[in-house]
């Protein structure tokens, strides 16, 4: 379920993006592929002359997921991520968790505790108790709340090239929130070394480049929070990524409004936004801050992004579906 906000958010809009008619433009053939990752939808469409190439460039795509997976995922239960929340520490991590959990932590440190991927003790205890019969919809005590707060806060991660480890026990952390963007990044980067230029890559965020076989831009769609899911404004993309972080896609019960897009600082579910959309450079980026600037206060967003030059655009929707842009510090 963490996974699936990020699919509702944008699916109702447009699934694939820019799916406005598919055409087949000159000599350039669509090619597809559908899938999954990270347990969510993922879909790959690029224009070329080539069909047995593209198909051929898929399969190491799929290869490259499903390797990013076994480090990333938590439904893998020999994952790193997996081994690292079992354990409190992981000896020689993989290059690419050293790189991603950087990041990460230079956003915690940036966005002041608001993107925090040690979340996962607190999403655990929302979840737990929601699992039990009867569950009273307002979520779990307070004093239940500040007792696994003392586990949460990316400060406590010890990281260096040789062991990631954690400071108390009882931590574990999760990648949901940056983890899509990431392998989108990678998928992007097996496709553009294949050769190909016109290409869309959905894995639960999207990256976008080149065009259409017959010019047109790649368009998204961002949709309503309410529940006409309709779409609110249309974005272009080229060499660009988006990322959308919405919580009503991921409610923890049908009878409460609490969500999994929980705030690490109040411990309770975010409630600024209906829906944040981030479109930025790479969609590592675009995801980190999707996260991030659904957590934080409005006034809070032009401090943030004066730090991150790979950011290009915000579309903040309020709860009632008002749509407030965001381009350049205030």
């Amino acid at each position: 379920m963490i996974n699936r906000r990020r699919f509702i958010t944008i699916s109702a809009a447009a699934v694939g993006m820019g799916l406005c008619g598919p055409s087949y433009g000159g000599s350039y053939d669509l090619v597809r592929w559908q899938g999954a990752a990270l347990g969510a939808k993922a879909e790959i469409m690029l224009y070329g002359d080539d069909p047995v190439k593209a198909r051929e460039t898929f399969v190491l795509c799929q290869k490259e997921i499903r390797r990013l997976e076994n480090i990333f995922s938590l439904y893998v239960r020999n994952s790193a991520i997996s081994r690292l929340n079992a354990a409190g520490y992981l000896d020689n991590p993989d290059i690419e968790f050293l790189d991603l959990l950087s990041r990460c932590l230079s956003c915690y440190r940036v966005t002041k505790g608001a993107f925090d991927v040690t979340i996962q003790p607190l999403w655990k205890l929302y979840a737990d108790h929601f699992s039990q019969p009867g569950a009273g919809s307002a979520g779990p005590s307070r004093e239940r709340i500040e007792e696994i707060l003392e586990k949460v806060g990316s400060d406590k991660i010890i990281l260096d090239s040789r062991r990631i480890s954690f400071e108390k026990p009882g931590m574990g952390i999760s990648l949901n929130g940056v983890a899509q963007g990431y392998i989108t990044d990678r998928v992007t980067k097996v496709l553009s070394h294949a050769g190909f230029g016109n290409i869309l890559v959905h894995m639960g965020e999207t990256y976008a480049m080149g065009r259409h076989g017959d010019g047109r831009p790649w368009t998204a769609g961002i949709s309503s929070p309410l529940k006409d899911h309709r779409i609110l404004l249309t974005v272009p993309l080229e060499h660009q990524a988006l990322a959308t972080s919405g919580g009503y896609g991921s409610p923890f019960s049908d009878q409460s409004q609490l969500h999994h897009l929980l705030d690490p600082i109040t411990g309770r579910s975010a409630n600024h936004y209906g829906a944040v959309s981030v479109v930025a450079k790479d969609a590592t980026t675009a995801d980190m801050l999707s996260t991030a600037f659904y957590v934080m206060a409005f006034d809070k967003v032009p401090e943030v992004w004066a730090k991150y030059p790979r950011l290009e655009r915000a579309i903040f929707v309020d709860p009632a579906g008002k749509v407030t842009e965001f381009t350049s510090p205030l």
